[in-house]
């Protein structure tokens, strides 16, 4: 079945045309749980919620106006945001524990995809949510800001805290990094 024929068959909730959209673009959706979530358990919770979100909402897709990867896309983040919004956690975190080992950029080029985005897991959910939408969304400060509520200037303090603890964060797998450059 041809994509756009599938959506069609989304919006006639045909259950058919829902189980083969949600075979080709659960790998796409599931890579951006992946990035907000704290877990595979939580990813797995945002990845049904994006799904219901999607044809629920599958009615507004006009083609007209883009393809519907970037539409899904941008449809799935508010969704997380949502969902996230509703349940502010509140945790403390102390960077206390990490080791300050004297590390090089070229150290980072060892880590696996597995290691950063378990390194973006650790992150404060504000911290991992800015990052996400700054790095991987590729929105402007001032949209990060209106869509989390929150200042400009905020969330580019939040941005560069981010990096920060994320290179520290990182930077615990740099005794393993050296074993590998050593293989």
């Amino acid at each position: 079945m041809e994509v756009e024929n599938i959506i069609e068959g989304c919006k006639r909730k045909n259950r058919r045309a829902e189980k083969s959209l949600f075979k080709i673009f659960s790998p796409s959706v599931l890579s951006i749980c992946l990035r907000y979530s704290i877990d595979n358990a939580q990813a797995k919770d945002y990845l049904q919620e994006c799904f219901i979100h999607i044809f629920q909402k599958i009615d507004k897709y006009d083609k007209d106006r883009g393809a519907f990867k970037p539409w899904m896309h941008r449809l799935c983040v508010n969704k997380i945001l949502e969902i996230k919004r509703k349940n502010k956690p509140s945790i403390e975190f102390s960077t206390n524990h990490f080791p300050d080992y004297p590390v090089s950029e070229d150290d980072f080029d060892y880590l696996s995809e597995t290691e950063l985005l378990t390194a973006i897991r650790k992150l404060p959910d504000g911290y991992r949510n800015v990052l996400n939408l700054f790095v991987f969304e590729n929105l402007s400060h001032a949209d990060i800001a209106r869509l989390l509520e929150i200042s400009e200037s905020s969330s580019r303090s939040q941005y560069s805290r981010a990096k920060t603890l994320l290179k520290k964060i990182l930077i615990q797998s740099i005794p393993n990094i050296h074993e590998k450059r050593l293989a």
